[in-house]
């Protein structure tokens, strides 16, 4: 017998259109003011009162910051660079950029975050950074043309507009300014049944984040890179564990295995056939131009409501 869905608390639509399963609309993208705000209340300190902690310890998560080093960091600190300015969207505890800012003291380093909980521990453990509070319409209060790098790993997934996310990131970024990004690229299940994630987290497919960040103003730096197969984490914490396989080792098993299940990518993935496909992308996007400038438009890129 087939499941029923079950309406439980989550702003995702309860009736999926061709082009939210087929990948091309993203649910949420297009959400008014009121619903953006629903949105945020049921987002803001859902991962951390979900995570309690364990992304801290749990070695898939760690996983997680070792690819950003391999994949981010590392191409950043190969550029030579001693200073200049980083933005990180959603980085909650800040532990997937510790090692960067410890050995980078230099950079100045801006966190959005909307937890507060989060919030809390970042100015504890980076008090030369600085804070910026997130805004429900996804405008940054940062001035145009600032951050050399910006850093969005796994939390888009967790916003609404994402559009006008990266339309702002866009703004921020200098010309040549790099743009990291890991994203689930699959709807992360099905969404109308209750789940375990966070209520309104859900993928992006590849296609569409690619198109969403060239009309914001960014270009693709490198081919986008499958990684972070989900059956990877579930087999080893089943099995061997973790700590019978060095991350260098994993990563070339996890690349290898990805590019090769890559070709069977969908977004809406309701058969067990069309699960066979990778989990996750890093992306690494370049800005190309800074937008055009609007009549009346400030520093900020509104008259009115940045400071």
């Amino acid at each position: 017998m087939s499941k029923i869905p079950v309406r439980h608390i989550t702003s995702l639509p309860f009736d999926i259109s061709e082009a939210v399963k087929n990948g091309s609309a993203l649910a949420g993208n297009d959400f008014t003011e009121e619903q953006l705000g629903i949105w945020f209340s049921q987002e803001q300190e859902a991962f951390y009162s979900g995570d309690a902690g364990n992304s801290g310890v749990d070695p898939w998560y760690a996983y997680m910051r070792y690819v950003n080093e391999r994949l981010a960091f590392s191409l950043v600190e190969r550029t030579g660079r001693s200073d200049g300015s980083m933005l990180v969207i959603g980085p909650g505890s800040g532990k997937e950029v510790d090692r960067f800012v410890r050995d980078n003291s230099n950079w100045k380093i801006h966190f959005i975050e909307a937890s507060l909980n989060f919030k809390a521990e970042l100015r504890t453990k980076f008090p030369k950074c600085v804070i910026v509070e997130p805004v429900i319409s996804g405008d940054i209060a940062l001035k145009r043309a600032t951050q050399d790098v910006v850093c969005a790993f796994s939390v888009l997934h967790h916003i609404p507009n994402v559009a006008k996310v990266l339309a702002e990131v866009s703004r921020v970024a200098k010309p040549g300014a790099l743009f990291f990004v890991r994203e689930p690229c699959s709807s992360m299940g099905d969404w109308r049944y209750a789940r375990s994630a966070t209520p309104n987290e859900r993928g992006i497919s590849r296609s569409l984040l690619i198109d969403m960040a060239k009309r914001a103003g960014f270009e693709v730096a490198s081919t986008p890179i499958p990684i972070l197969l989900e059956p990877i984490n579930k087999v080893l914490k089943k099995t061997i564990g973790f700590s019978a396989i060095p991350f260098g080792l994993l990563y070339a098993v996890d690349r290898l295995v990805s590019k090769l299940v890559s070709g069977h990518d969908y977004y809406w993935r309701d058969t067990w056939l069309k699960k066979i496909g990778p989990s996750s992308y890093f992306y690494v996007f370049r800005k190309r131009q800074p937008p055009p400038k609007l009549p009346g438009e400030s520093a900020f890129g509104d008259p009115s409501s940045r400071t």
